[in-house]
C-alpha cells in the first residue's frame, strides 16, 4: 500500500496584527489556544542505549546538612552522548560537521511534521523505508527550515530494550529505519529540512552496517533526533518545534529535552 504523506513545513507565527496592536509571544502560547508536549523520554536506569554505549545511571548521590536542620541533594551521573531521546550532531558522521554545542539556535526552534508511517511498518522489525512508500511529498513553507519526524510506531516498545532495539540471538539490531534513497532524497529536494527525528535508536535500520543514512545527512549539515516519544497522538502539522540538547562544546551528540507547541484545534489525522 501505498501511504500519502504530506509533509508540510509551515511556520507558526508568534506575532501577528490585530486592530493595529501587536501581540506578543506570551499572549499567543499562553491563551489557551495551544499545548506543549514532551517528546522526550525520561532519563533514568531503563533509557534506551546502544550496545557499546554507557548507559545512563547516577554513580553519586549526596544529602549534605547544613546549618539550622536543612539539607541540599547533589548527584553526579554517567552518560552516553548518544542515550535516550538524543540529538546526533553532523559531527557524529562527518568530520568536517558541526558539533552539538554549534547547531544554531535558528535550526532548534523551527516548524515540525510528523511522517506517520507506524500504518505500513506494522511493528515489522525489518522495514526500511523507501520512497515508495511515501506517495508525495508538499513543500509550502516558501523555504523556511524544518524538522521531520518519522513516526515508525516504535515507542510503545521502549519499556523493553530487547523488542525496542530487536537484540537477536546472534547480537545482531533489528528495528525500521530510513534507505539512503530517501535520505537522499531529502537533502536534494528539500534543503530546508535541517533535522530528522525518529521513535527508534538510529535513523538507519538496526541491521545496516554502514550507517547510509547518517553519513549522507550529516554531509549535508543535518541533526537527528533518535528516540523520541511518540507515545501520544500529535499533530502530523502545524506544530513548531523545540529543540534543546545539552551544550557541550565538543559533543558529537547530546541529551535533548524536545517539546511540540501545538494548536489545540489542529486535527491529528487519527
Amino acid at each position: 500500500m501505498v501511504l500519502p504523506v504530506y509533509i508540510t513545513c509551515l511556520i507558526l507565527s508568534f506575532t501577528y496584527f490585530t486592530s493595529g496592536t501587536i501581540q506578543s509571544l506570551n499572549s499567543i502560547l499562553f491563551n489557551d489556544n495551544y499545548e506543549f508536549i514532551d517528546l522526550t523520554h525520561p532519563f533514568d536506569e531503563t533509557s534506551i542505549y546502544w550496545p557499546d554505549a554507557q548507559s545512563f545511571e547516577f554513580i553519586n548521590k549526596k544529602i549534605v546538612e547544613v546549618g539550622d536542620g536543612g539539607q541540599y541533594a547533589l548527584n553526579d551521573f554517567a552518560t552516553s552522548e548518544h542515550t535516550g531521546t538524543h540529538v546526533d550532531a553532523p559531527y557524529h558522521f562527518n568530520e568536517h560537521g558541526k558539533f552539538v554545542a554549534e547547531i544554531p539556535l535558528e535550526k532548534l526552534i523551527v516548524p515540525l511534521i510528523i511522517a506517520d508511517v507506524s500504518s505500513i511498518v506494522n511493528d515489522n522489525p525489518n522495514f526500511v523505508l523507501y520512497k515508495h512508500h511515501l506517495d508525495f511529498m508538499i513543500n509550502d513553507n516558501f523555504g523556511k527550515p524544518c524538522l521531520i519526524v518519522f513516526k515508525f510506531g516504535w515507542s510503545k516498545f521502549v519499556h523493553d530494550r530487547n523488542k525496542y532495539l530487536g537484540i537477536g540471538a546472534d547480537k545482531t539490531l533489528n528495528f525500521p529505519g530510513l534507505s539512503g534513497e530517501v535520505m537522499e532524497w531529502i537533502t536534494t529536494s528539500y534543503k530546508n529540512v535541517v533535522g530528522i527525528g525518529v521513535d527508534v535508536s538510529s535513523i538507519d535500520p538496526g541491521s545496516s552496517q554502514n550507517f547510509t543514512a547518517h553519513r549522507m545527512g550529516a554531509v549535508a549539515g543535518l541533526y537527528n533526533i533518535e528516540n523520541v516519544n511518540l507515545s501520544r497522538s500529535i499533530p502530523e502539522y502545524g506544530c513548531t518545534a523545540i529543540v534543546m540538547p545539552m551544550k557541550i562544546s565538543k559533543g558529537t551528540g547530546g541529551p535533548v529535552r524536545f517539546v511540540a507547541i501545538c494548536p489545540k484545534t489542529i486535527s491529528t489525522g487519527v
